[in-house]
């Protein structure tokens, strides 16, 4: 899905584009930096590759797709995207500039690179044309309004519940912590973001039994595990 039309697609949900543009601007500067002086294309709607890009532009970057991972809660509600990005370089100097980019983007710990095993069938052949590339996770956090419940009209009886903060670790087969993650337990109506580690901690009730729901990189799971000692570890698997 090409910029204009995931932008359009977001104005059709009634959300502010601007954030999601912003975070492509600033994948663009990283880039940019790191192939200095090389040119970096940003494509636009429906324009062809790679004719319809300048002939000095080594590298062409260009919008795949627009999903949502979650909704989240700092410092108020979030609706929490990723916007899929393809980073494409041809000619002499492509192995190079290639090596450099990655680099750069490895350095900023909020993006994340599509590995092998972990593209959709035909993604990387639809996304990278014409050269050599590679695929951008770029997360995107857009703030909203939650609606206001209706009135009460008959007495609300409520249950009390003892809630405390449970401290854990996300992990995959390798029992390499997973970082980025949203997780959220489903006694609680907060989600949170597993560090770099990832390590996180999260509201939730008494129960030693506990149940998660837990996304990576746009996949969500139903996961359980128990409290009995802390910190828990929940394993991707």
């Amino acid at each position: 899905m090409c910029t204009s039309a995931v932008l359009d697609h977001l104005v059709d949900w009634g959300v502010t584009v601007g954030v999601v543009q912003a975070s492509l601007t600033g994948l663009l500067g990283i880039l940019s930096d790191a192939v200095s002086p090389a040119r970096v294309h940003l494509e636009d709607d429906g324009e062809p590759s790679p004719g319809g890009a300048p002939p000095d532009a080594a590298v062409t970057v260009r919008s795949v797709a627009l999903n949502r991972v979650g909704r989240s809660r700092r410092n108020g509600p979030l609706l929490d995207l990723e916007l899929k990005v393809a980073v494409e370089t041809r000619g002499r100097d492509c192995l190079a500039l290639m090596e450099q980019m990655l680099l750069a983007v490895e350095r900023h710990s909020q993006y994340s690179i599509v590995s092998t095993g972990e593209f959709e069938p035909g993604e990387y052949t639809a996304s990278i044309r014409d050269g050599l590339g590679f695929l951008v996770r770029v997360p995107v956090s857009l703030a909203f309004e939650e609606p206001s419940g209706p009135p009460v009209l008959e007495p609300l009886i409520a249950e009390t519940m003892v809630a405390r903060r449970i401290h854990g670790r996300l992990v995959d087969i390798h029992n390499k912590g997973i970082p980025n993650a949203y997780i959220r337990a489903h006694s609680s109506v907060t989600a949170v973001v597993s560090d770099a580690t990832g390590h996180f901690e999260v509201l939730a009730s008494a129960d030693e039994l506990q149940h998660f729901a837990v996304a990576v990189r746009g996949k969500e799971r139903e996961m359980s595990a128990s409290t009995s000692s802390l910190p828990v570890t929940i394993r991707w698997e």
